[in-house]
């Protein structure tokens, strides 16, 4: 036996987050499919406006880059887009690559291990391509429009971090722009927060075999468990309830709690956890551009 996923369904740099952090939530998110009437955080409200917020700040961002009036795009904005909206137009990095820019884009990238051919898919906010020759050059730029910036360390260990430069090399020879080397290629981080302090992973060939070792081992891990018990809940610890489990739609089944964690306390920059951007989440089914 092995184990059965949706014929419609891409490992994503947020799936496997989801089992890196506790496998158990992988098994019931994605395998089960387990929708559970649980809030992921409190004040619920203040949740949902914090993700209507960031949404509406990806479409204006693609609008923008879509050379739409920025004047007519500002206009009657309610706080704090209309600051994170201005700080996006003042401190857009202005060392991208022009040639090709693309925004809201999903692309998939194939990844063979034991048990036969995966897709690993991405969704990237920017992606910037310019220059010839060695002297080529790609950024991926991700907006984050969390209350706090990152610390960089915890965003070096982020399954995002790893997936989306793998995603756009292995993909690049498919796209418009043409086949990328891992060293073209540039992962960076712009927050809302500190829009004037990007945090910048530069990317070369050894990471990126590093990086395609670590994914075809937890695919092949992911992979060879047939049932829930092979997905063991995250060690139930004062830590992990507060990191993991507190936020975790899944809490109560597994016996970790019923309330809901505070927004207020969900400290992203100490605790590298789920991202509470579930919206953002997608399977095949909802990828409109994916390179086969």
């Amino acid at each position: 036996m092995s184990l059965k996923l949706p014929s419609t369904f891409a490992f994503s740099q947020s799936s496997l987050q989801s089992y890196v952090n506790c496998p158990r939530r992988f098994w019931l998110a994605y395998v089960e499919q387990l929708k559970w009437p649980a809030l992921e955080a409190a004040p619920y409200d203040e949740q949902e406006e914090l993700l209507r917020l960031g949404w509406q700040f990806h479409q204006l961002v693609e609008r923008a880059e879509a050379c739409m009036p920025t004047d007519l795009l500002a206009d009657g904005l309610e706080y704090p887009l209309d600051e994170w909206f201005e700080s996006y137009l003042r401190h857009r990095p202005a060392d991208l690559p022009t040639e090709v820019v693309e925004v809201e884009r999903e692309w998939s990238a194939p990844l063979a291990v034991e048990a036969g051919q995966y897709r690993l898919a991405a969704r990237y906010d920017l992606i910037a391509v310019g220059g010839e020759g060695a002297d080529r050059r790609a950024v991926v730029l991700d907006w984050k429009t969390n209350k706090r910036v990152t610390r960089r360390s915890n965003l070096q260990q982020r399954m995002q971090t790893l997936v989306y430069p793998y995603v756009l090399v292995e993909a690049s020879a498919g796209l418009p722009w043409g086949p990328l080397a891992p060293e073209q290629v540039e992962m960076r981080y712009w927050f809302t927060a500190a829009p004037a302090e990007p945090v910048s992973f530069g990317y070369s060939r050894e990471l990126h075999a590093a990086n395609g070792a670590r994914l075809e081992q937890l695919l092949n891990e992911i992979l060879s468990g047939e049932r829930e018990r092979d997905f063991p809940k995250v060690a139930d610890t004062e830590e992990n309830r507060k990191r993991f489990c507190g936020y975790c739609i899944y809490r109560s089944r597994c016996d970790r709690g019923i309330a809901a964690g505070d927004l207020e306390e969900y400290d992203e920059d100490e605790f590298a956890g789920e991202d509470l951007e579930r919206a953002l989440e997608f399977t095949l089914e909802e990828v409109r551009e994916l390179a086969f």
